[in-house]
């Protein structure tokens, strides 16, 4: 009888173990459903598409046609190579100047004085505006006729007569970086405030009486401990930056001549201007591929999440 009573508390506990662990899995299935059928799914679907041969206008030449579409962008499609370049550019100019401005002021921004919650909100305002409307503000401001910073230069004495800051391809890609920085630069600063407010002020204070001077606090403290905000901000918000047409589709709509045509503005133009579905899927699935590498390579290159000695 006792061997039978051990047995059956046994499986009474065995039971109870197994249920408290299933409720966590249990607890993330809706989640996991979410994703799979509005993320997975759907990029599934563009895997498929993108081996056929699928015009929206042209159904009866739907088909499949295997690795083609892949064939010709990388053998016959020009821009492509000029879009990958062009988001190369894009995102890592803006990504470094949304950085080093975002971490500056929320260096000033972290210190105490008076008025400070006043200057935060103003420094942080540009990541509430759109993409669009950036992209209609910084018109208005580089406006060759009625440009707001053509008529500065020009009341200071800098210019004698207005630039054309979108008809030369260079010029261009400049401006839509300095748009594209100055609405990005907020949420660098309320990461790095965060990041900065965590550190004790008891390290700053031990490292200031061994002498330590403000140069080596900042490369030798203060970065350091902070390093893993800068690699998942920079990482997420160069995902974003590659990603992002609404900016440039507002800007310059990828031109002069295709100057600052991105990957994937380029994507967008073909899905709804030419209706290629097929070609636009094999181009979405190329960018996704190449970013999944580059976060990869960044992630596993930065150390992130290993400790380090101060």
């Amino acid at each position: 009888m006792k061997n039978n009573d051990v047995f059956k508390g046994q499986r009474v506990k065995s039971k109870l173990y197994y249920k408290r662990a299933a409720i966590p899995y249990l607890l993330l299935l809706p989640v996991v459903l979410f994703v799979a059928l509005f993320m997975l799914w759907p990029m599934l679907n563009v895997f498929i598409m993108s081996l056929q041969n699928y015009v929206v206008i042209k159904p009866k030449d739907r088909a499949f046609i295997g690795l083609q579409n892949y064939i010709d962008i990388f053998t016959k499609d020009k821009l492509f190579f000029k879009g990958l370049k062009n988001s190369a550019v894009w995102v890592f100019v803006s990504v470094v100047f949304q950085t080093i401005f975002g971490f500056w002021l929320a260096y000033l921004l972290n210190k105490k004085f008076k008025g400070r919650g006043i200057y935060r909100a103003l420094v942080l305002s540009p990541w509430a505006v759109a993409g669009v409307m950036v992209g209609i503000i910084w018109s208005l401001i580089l406006g060759e006729t009625y440009g707001v910073l053509n008529d500065v230069l020009q009341k200071l004495g800098i210019i004698q007569r207005n630039i054309s800051w979108f008809s030369s391809g260079n010029r261009a890609m400049a401006a839509a970086i300095m748009a594209n920085v100055w609405r990005g630069i907020p949420f660098f600063t309320i990461s790095y405030i965060s990041a900065l407010s965590s550190i004790s002020e008891d390290i700053y204070e031990s490292a200031k009486i061994d002498g330590a001077g403000t140069g080596v606090i900042l490369f030798k403290i203060t970065i350091p401990m902070i390093k893993d905000t800068i690699v998942l901000t920079t990482l997420l918000r160069a995902i974003w930056t590659f990603n992002a047409v609404d900016l440039i589709y507002s800007l310059t709509y990828g031109g002069p001549n295709n100057a600052t045509m991105t990957m994937p503005l380029y994507i967008m133009q073909m899905f709804k201007g030419e209706l290629n579905y097929g070609y636009a899927s094999a181009l979405a699935a190329i960018a996704t591929l190449i970013m999944m590498v580059v976060a990869f390579i960044y992630i596993t290159g930065s150390g992130m999440g290993k400790e380090e000695m101060y």
